[in-house]
């Protein structure tokens, strides 16, 4: 953009134009949190259009409930300006969740006030429900986090992956079932497996989402929009499935049993649940998943950085699972996944980076990161891209 198309702002024109103060204004480039674009020959600080955008996740993560300290770290490593969808709906989404709790407390305060008009004593065990209610834990900067770091690593497949017909799809249409089946995912997140594949889905089948996490499943419900009733849901840990024996033609664990602690226990339920001769599928990832991430890492001799966690699938993987699986299932079989990554973007993978879980963010200083962006970017243009493994498959056994 040239000198001449870019619209500048004076701390007065942008405040106003805001509707902040010049006082806020000027704490927020004290602090960091939103620095000028530039400065005129005066010494007067300049800002561009493209600092409202920072300026309204500022505002909205301020009303969302965080702190200044949290939005300071959440946007110091969000270096993605552009993509300011991303940030909308994460931030779209939290508050959704803020005014259902909003909702539950407003709804305790009128059963309060009705039991009031109705009673005679207050039930003193009743308004203390209030206090719980507004009491509910709800780590808004946690949440915000999370949704990031998803998007984060969903995006990185969407934008550069080798294989144009996607995990999910393929991973559906190698399932076998028949016509008439009742389906059982365990571990369902966000629902995408039925998402993307809805019009494959016979109008026989009875399927039943379960994921351990509450908060998964209303995302699941979200995401699929009206096609939610379509399906059952039902929070479920799968080391104690809550259903009754030989109750399903087909199970399904999608990249969650090395979540699982006693899998033993989880293979011990799925075969409990599973029909005769029925179905299981369970995906994972191979050792060498994503390994060129830690090695973009390692370059930069920090060895203070704790990857260790980026192995979290190790305890079943494509390397070990087949031993595992085969212990309590028959023609037990692995089926690979034809893909690998691309990357012609920077700010995508280190995205990726930022959302594994590790203390990444707090060794990446502000001149640490522009070096590793100038370095992500130096490669690319030698290369034409930068090559990342992918290593992904899944075992299918019958009971």
């Amino acid at each position: 953009m040239s000198e001449k198309e870019l619209t500048l702002f004076s701390t007065g024109e942008f405040a106003k134009k805001a509707g902040i103060t010049l006082r806020t204004l000027r704490y927020y480039d004290k602090i960091g949190l939103l620095k000028p674009n530039s400065h005129n020959d005066l010494g007067h600080r300049l800002y561009t259009k493209q600092d409202f955008g920072r300026l309204q996740k500022i505002l909205t993560l301020k009303f969302i409930g965080l702190s200044l300290d949290d939005i300071s770290n959440i946007m110091k490593y969000d270096i993605n300006d552009q993509d300011f969808k991303k940030s909308l709906e994460i931030q779209k989404s939290i508050m959704e969740e803020k005014i259902h709790h909003i909702q539950m407390v407003i709804k305790s305060i009128d059963e309060t006030v009705h039991m009031l008009d109705t009673d005679t004593a207050l039930n003193w065990d009743k308004f203390i429900n209030i206090i719980n209610v507004i009491n509910i834990d709800k780590n808004w900067n946690e949440q915000y986090e999370n949704a990031s770091n998803l998007k984060a690593r969903i995006r990185i497949h969407e934008l550069f992956s080798t294989n144009k017909e996607g995990w999910m799809n393929w991973f559906f249409q190698q399932m076998q079932v028949r016509k008439e089946a009742s389906i059982l995912e365990l571990g369902c997140g966000d629902g995408s497996l039925w998402e993307k594949n809805f019009d494959y889905i016979s109008s026989y089948w009875n399927i039943t989402l379960t994921d351990f996490s509450n908060g998964m499943l209303k995302d699941a419900k979200k995401n699929l929009g009206s096609k939610a009733q379509r399906f059952k849901f039902e929070l479920a840990d799968a080391q104690n499935i809550p259903f009754d024996n030989n109750s399903f033609d087909v199970v399904i664990a999608n990249h969650m049993l090395y979540h699982v602690a006693d899998k033993d226990k989880a293979f011990s339920e799925i075969q409990r649940v599973l029909k005769a001769n029925g179905c299981f599928y369970a995906s994972t990832v191979g050792k060498n998943h994503m390994k060129e991430m830690r090695e973009i890492v390692s370059r930069f001799n920090s060895e203070n950085i704790t990857t260790k966690s980026w192995d979290s699938t190790e305890s079943f993987q494509l390397e070990n699972g087949l031993k595992q699986v085969s212990k309590w299932f028959k023609e037990v079989r692995l089926n690979r996944y034809n893909d690998s990554l691309v990357v012609t973007d920077p700010i995508p993978l280190i995205d990726y980076i930022f959302s594994m879980p590790g203390n990444t963010k707090e060794i990446f200083t502000d001149k640490k990161l522009q070096q590793l962006i100038n370095f992500l970017q130096k490669e690319i243009e030698e290369t034409g891209g930068i090559y990342i493994t992918k290593d992904t498959g899944f075992f299918q056994g019958r009971k």
